[in-house]
Protein backbone atom coordinates (compact mmCIF):
# COMPACT_ATOMS: atom_id res chain seq x y z
CA UNK A 1 0.00 0.00 0.00
CA UNK A 2 3.48 2.36 0.79
CA UNK A 3 3.97 1.58 -2.94
CA UNK A 4 0.69 2.95 -4.32
CA UNK A 5 0.58 6.19 -2.04
CA UNK A 6 3.67 6.86 -2.79
CA UNK A 7 3.03 6.97 -6.16
CA UNK A 8 -0.38 8.71 -5.71
CA UNK A 9 1.25 11.24 -3.68
CA UNK A 10 4.29 12.25 -6.19
CA UNK A 11 1.53 12.29 -9.18
CA UNK A 12 -0.30 15.02 -7.05
CA UNK A 13 2.50 17.17 -5.93
CA UNK A 14 3.36 17.55 -9.81
CA UNK A 15 -0.31 18.27 -10.54
CA UNK A 16 -0.24 21.03 -7.45
CA UNK A 17 2.93 22.35 -9.50
CA UNK A 18 0.81 22.08 -12.56
CA UNK A 19 -1.71 24.25 -11.45
CA UNK A 20 0.09 27.08 -9.88
CA UNK A 21 1.71 27.67 -13.44
CA UNK A 22 -1.43 27.53 -14.60
CA UNK A 23 -2.82 29.85 -12.45
CA UNK A 24 0.58 31.80 -12.92
CA UNK A 25 0.16 32.19 -16.72
CA UNK A 26 -3.86 33.14 -16.35
CA UNK A 27 -2.56 36.16 -14.40
CA UNK A 28 -0.43 37.05 -16.99
CA UNK A 29 -3.07 36.99 -19.74
CA UNK A 30 -6.30 37.82 -17.71
CA UNK A 31 -6.14 41.71 -19.26
CA UNK A 32 -5.70 40.31 -22.85
CA UNK A 33 -9.28 41.06 -23.81
CA UNK A 34 -9.35 44.49 -22.04
CA UNK A 35 -6.21 45.70 -23.63
CA UNK A 36 -7.38 45.00 -27.12
CA UNK A 37 -10.39 45.96 -26.36
CA UNK A 38 -10.35 49.18 -24.12
CA UNK A 39 -6.57 50.47 -24.15
CA UNK A 40 -7.17 52.51 -26.77
CA UNK A 41 -10.24 54.02 -25.55
CA UNK A 42 -8.32 55.63 -22.73
CA UNK A 43 -4.91 57.92 -22.67
CA UNK A 44 -3.12 56.75 -19.58
CA UNK A 45 0.64 58.15 -18.54
CA UNK A 46 2.95 56.15 -15.73
CA UNK A 47 3.76 57.78 -12.36
CA UNK A 48 5.86 56.47 -9.14
CA UNK A 49 3.43 55.22 -6.71
CA UNK A 50 3.18 57.29 -3.83
CA UNK A 51 2.53 53.51 -1.73
CA UNK A 52 5.39 52.02 -3.18
CA UNK A 53 8.08 54.53 -4.05
CA UNK A 54 10.53 53.25 -6.49
CA UNK A 55 7.27 50.84 -8.13
CA UNK A 56 5.42 52.60 -11.40
CA UNK A 57 1.40 52.77 -11.67
CA UNK A 58 -0.94 53.62 -14.82
CA UNK A 59 -3.32 56.47 -14.21
CA UNK A 60 -5.71 57.61 -16.38
CA UNK A 61 -4.85 60.89 -18.12
CA UNK A 62 -8.54 61.08 -20.42
CA UNK A 63 -10.92 58.75 -21.68
CA UNK A 64 -12.28 57.97 -25.25
CA UNK A 65 -14.96 55.63 -24.36
CA UNK A 66 -17.07 56.73 -21.17
CA UNK A 67 -16.09 53.37 -19.06
CA UNK A 68 -12.56 52.53 -20.76
CA UNK A 69 -10.93 53.29 -17.86
CA UNK A 70 -11.71 49.73 -16.61
CA UNK A 71 -8.96 48.77 -18.03
CA UNK A 72 -7.03 51.09 -15.65
CA UNK A 73 -8.93 50.31 -12.72
CA UNK A 74 -8.28 46.20 -13.20
CA UNK A 75 -4.60 46.52 -13.23
CA UNK A 76 -3.73 47.12 -9.63
CA UNK A 77 -5.78 43.89 -9.08
CA UNK A 78 -3.91 42.25 -12.07
CA UNK A 79 -0.46 43.24 -10.46
CA UNK A 80 -1.45 41.27 -7.27
CA UNK A 81 -3.33 38.04 -8.68
CA UNK A 82 0.68 38.25 -10.48
CA UNK A 83 2.23 38.25 -7.26
CA UNK A 84 -0.14 35.67 -5.38
CA UNK A 85 0.52 33.25 -8.22
CA UNK A 86 4.12 33.94 -8.10
CA UNK A 87 3.16 32.78 -4.24
CA UNK A 88 1.99 30.02 -5.09
CA UNK A 89 4.06 28.48 -7.47
CA UNK A 90 7.04 29.13 -4.30
CA UNK A 91 4.31 27.11 -2.58
CA UNK A 92 4.10 23.97 -4.91
CA UNK A 93 7.80 24.16 -4.86
CA UNK A 94 8.11 24.27 -1.34
CA UNK A 95 6.29 20.59 -1.65
CA UNK A 96 9.27 19.00 -3.81
CA UNK A 97 11.92 20.90 -0.96
CA UNK A 98 10.28 18.81 1.51
CA UNK A 99 10.11 15.64 -0.48
CA UNK A 100 6.44 15.47 0.25
CA UNK A 101 6.42 13.46 -3.14
CA UNK A 102 8.93 10.97 -2.47
CA UNK A 103 8.77 10.68 1.67
CA UNK A 104 7.66 6.96 2.91
CA UNK A 105 6.69 9.05 6.24
CA UNK A 106 5.78 12.10 6.79
CA UNK A 107 7.61 14.73 9.27
CA UNK A 108 6.89 17.99 10.47
CA UNK A 109 7.92 19.85 7.11
CA UNK A 110 5.46 18.04 4.80
CA UNK A 111 2.42 18.74 6.99
CA UNK A 112 3.36 22.08 7.18
CA UNK A 113 4.21 22.41 3.13
CA UNK A 114 0.80 20.84 2.88
CA UNK A 115 -0.79 23.04 5.15
CA UNK A 116 0.35 26.39 3.60
CA UNK A 117 0.00 25.37 -0.14
CA UNK A 118 -3.68 24.97 1.07
CA UNK A 119 -3.83 27.94 2.87
CA UNK A 120 -3.17 29.44 -1.00
CA UNK A 121 -5.41 27.65 -2.56
CA UNK A 122 -8.35 29.09 -0.40
CA UNK A 123 -7.11 32.28 -0.15
CA UNK A 124 -6.08 33.50 -2.93
CA UNK A 125 -9.95 32.80 -4.78
CA UNK A 126 -11.54 34.02 -2.17
CA UNK A 127 -9.40 37.28 -2.52
CA UNK A 128 -10.05 37.20 -6.57
CA UNK A 129 -13.66 36.03 -6.62
CA UNK A 130 -15.27 39.45 -5.69
CA UNK A 131 -13.12 41.15 -7.62
CA UNK A 132 -13.35 38.88 -10.59
CA UNK A 133 -16.95 39.15 -10.31
CA UNK A 134 -16.85 43.23 -9.98
CA UNK A 135 -15.22 43.47 -13.12
CA UNK A 136 -16.57 41.13 -15.42
CA UNK A 137 -19.83 42.99 -14.39
CA UNK A 138 -18.57 46.32 -14.95
CA UNK A 139 -17.14 44.86 -18.38
CA UNK A 140 -20.69 43.46 -19.46
CA UNK A 141 -22.48 46.92 -18.07
CA UNK A 142 -19.93 48.98 -20.36
CA UNK A 143 -20.45 46.88 -23.73
CA UNK A 144 -23.97 46.66 -22.74
CA UNK A 145 -24.15 50.62 -22.76
CA UNK A 146 -21.33 52.16 -25.18
CA UNK A 147 -21.23 49.28 -27.61
CA UNK A 148 -21.43 52.15 -30.63
CA UNK A 149 -18.25 54.17 -28.83
CA UNK A 150 -16.76 50.61 -28.87
CA UNK A 151 -17.32 50.18 -32.52
CA UNK A 152 -16.31 53.49 -33.15
CA UNK A 153 -13.26 53.10 -31.49
CA UNK A 154 -12.34 49.74 -33.11
CA UNK A 155 -12.55 51.49 -36.68
CA UNK A 156 -10.90 54.97 -35.68
CA UNK A 157 -7.83 53.38 -33.41
CA UNK A 158 -7.73 49.49 -34.09
CA UNK A 159 -9.08 48.55 -31.02
CA UNK A 160 -10.42 44.80 -31.05
CA UNK A 161 -13.96 45.04 -30.10
CA UNK A 162 -15.08 41.83 -28.24
CA UNK A 163 -18.01 40.75 -26.18
CA UNK A 164 -16.29 37.83 -24.81
CA UNK A 165 -15.98 37.18 -20.89
CA UNK A 166 -13.76 34.22 -21.51
CA UNK A 167 -10.68 35.31 -19.28
CA UNK A 168 -13.29 36.32 -16.30
CA UNK A 169 -14.93 32.89 -16.75
CA UNK A 170 -11.36 30.86 -16.97
CA UNK A 171 -11.44 31.80 -13.21
CA UNK A 172 -13.50 29.18 -12.53
CA UNK A 173 -11.54 26.75 -14.07
CA UNK A 174 -8.67 27.58 -12.51
CA UNK A 175 -10.08 27.38 -9.27
CA UNK A 176 -11.42 24.30 -10.18
CA UNK A 177 -8.03 23.20 -10.86
CA UNK A 178 -6.84 24.55 -7.44
CA UNK A 179 -9.64 22.82 -5.13
CA UNK A 180 -9.14 19.84 -6.78
CA UNK A 181 -5.59 19.60 -7.08
CA UNK A 182 -5.52 20.42 -2.79
CA UNK A 183 -8.35 18.10 -1.82
CA UNK A 184 -6.26 15.13 -3.64
CA UNK A 185 -2.92 16.59 -1.70
CA UNK A 186 -5.22 15.98 1.59
CA UNK A 187 -6.20 12.71 0.77
CA UNK A 188 -2.90 11.69 -0.04
CA UNK A 189 -2.19 12.84 3.65
CA UNK A 190 -4.55 11.48 5.29
CA UNK A 191 -3.67 8.25 3.44
CA UNK A 192 -0.49 8.22 4.50
CA UNK A 193 -1.35 9.03 8.16
CA UNK A 194 -3.28 5.65 8.51
CA UNK A 195 -0.80 4.00 6.52
CA UNK A 196 2.15 5.25 9.32
CA UNK A 197 -0.71 4.18 12.21
CA UNK A 198 -1.33 0.51 10.59
CA UNK A 199 2.67 0.71 10.43
CA UNK A 200 3.39 1.86 14.43
CA UNK A 201 0.29 -0.87 15.32
CA UNK A 202 1.39 -4.22 13.49
CA UNK A 203 5.38 -3.34 14.97
CA UNK A 204 3.69 -2.89 17.95
CA UNK A 205 1.76 -6.06 17.89
CA UNK A 206 5.22 -7.56 16.40
CA UNK A 207 7.14 -6.67 20.03
CA UNK A 208 4.41 -8.06 22.22
CA UNK A 209 4.58 -11.12 20.45
CA UNK A 210 8.11 -11.28 20.72
CA UNK A 211 7.99 -10.45 24.68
Amino acid sequence: MYKKQMTCQKIVCFLCLVTAVILFLYSLGFVTDLYDALYPGVSTKVVENPDDPGENMFILDRERVPGARLYVDIQEFNQYLVKYAIVYIILAVLLFITNTGNRRKYYVSNYVSIGLFAAGSIYIPVFAARYISYYKQAFIDLITTQKEALLNLEKTYKAVYTESTLWFDLFYVVTGLMIASTVLLLACMVWKILLMKEERALVQNGKKVKA
